[in-house]
């Protein structure tokens, strides 16, 4: 008996210790600022390992930034996280920094990428974040000239409708002494590249109808010569007060003999708030994106005939350049007829980055 009780006595007392344990564990779990942190990258989700002591996340596995489409993270109970990595302002880098507030204390975060690759080896060839306020890199980018197509000839040809602001491209659509007014940047002669992925963050701020803002690409060396021959790739095109926008290839084969089959798309989305435009181009396909969906892609059809028809001019020898622009539009335009007493119309970019792996 007296062997029963002693063991009786031991099973309670570890009980009881291992319950003090788990109730204390569940304890420090509450009163840490960030308990859970994970990203979701190529469809699966990874898990940072947190240090409480040194408030370091560490996520591993992850390669490239750019691969990352969602974020999930555990706070205390009634805590605010700022900068948030939910809101649409979050741009995801090699060592991020964020505060949690909770009992009006406030605790630094630092989230480190293990597996994270140099840019060069995430095939980075270019990019613009717009961090410096002013004019926009002229190493990398010039004014879009005036001209007779109808997306710009409202241009300015100034700074001061296309001008960094606050970490964004500003692009303005205004009406100034009886004069429209576009800014729009180009990187012609200065950047143009063959096959990759371009993406860009970009929001309508201000978009009256006849505002005509767009994300596109057209040939620095052409495999034909003339539009539509030489092709065009429309990234993102907005026009009047359209509650989706419109992302379109140009050929001859499209434009000039009407084979107009899976040339464009019309995707709706909250385009007046931040939303990530893409294509992915490789020498047989065009693949066009909204915030990592997919919306359509365009195939190299391989025709007996293609120089005759002209289907594919983005194969091999082509190079395109890239133009972010404000355009205002006009009776009898695509955009329509200005709607001067809602002026200016305004397109702002957070970030364009172009990806060759």
């Amino acid at each position: 008996m007296k062997h029963i009780h002693t063991l009786i006595t031991l099973f309670i007392c570890i009980c009881s210790s291992l319950s003090c344990d788990k109730a204390e564990a569940q304890t420090d779990s509450r009163n840490y600022p960030l308990s859970a942190l994970a990203v979701r990258s190529g469809g699966s989700w990874y898990h940072a390992a947190i240090d409480q002591d040194t408030r370091v996340a560490t996520i591993g596995a992850v390669e490239y930034l750019n691969s990352i489409t969602d974020v999930n993270y555990t706070i205390a109970s009634g805590a605010t996280i700022s900068p948030d990595p939910k809101s649409s302002d979050w741009k995801w880098s090699e060592s991020q920094y964020f505060t949690v507030t909770s009992d009006g204390a406030e605790t630094v975060y630092k989230v480190e990428f293990t597996a994270l690759r140099p840019a060069d080896e995430q095939g980075l060839i270019f990019a613009d974040e717009f961090d410096i306020d002013g004019t926009p890199d002229q190493s990398k980018w010039s004014l879009c000239p005036k001209g007779n197509p109808d997306w710009c000839n409202q241009m300015s040809e100034s700074y001061d409708q296309a001008y960094v602001k606050d970490g964004n491209l500003v692009l303005v659509g205004e009406k100034k002494n009886g004069q429209y007014l576009a800014g729009g940047i180009q990187s012609k002669d200065k950047f143009s590249f063959s096959f990759g992925r371009v993406e860009c963050r970009a929001k309508l701020t201000r978009h009256p109808d006849g505002a005509f803002p767009a994300i596109w690409m057209m040939p620095q060396t052409p495999l034909y010569e003339g539009w539509p021959a030489c092709g065009e790739i429309d990234i993102m095109e907005h026009v009047r007060q359209e509650p989706h926008i419109h992302q379109t290839i140009h050929t001859h084969y499209r434009n000039n003999l009407g084979f107009d089959e899976n040339t464009t798309a019309q995707t709706p989305c909250n385009y007046a708030d931040w939303v990530v435009y893409a294509v992915d181009w490789t020498p047989d396909k065009l693949t066009f994106y909204v915030d990592g969906k997919e919306t359509f892609s365009y195939s190299n059809m391989n025709l007996p005939d293609e120089a005759e028809k002209k289907q594919w001019p983005y194969g091999p020898g082509s190079a395109y350049y890239l133009i972010l622009n404000m355009g205002l539009g006009d009776e009898g335009t695509w955009a329509g007829p200005m709607d001067d007493a809602n002026l200016p119309a305004i397109m702002e970019i957070d970030w364009i980055r172009v990806y060759q792996q």
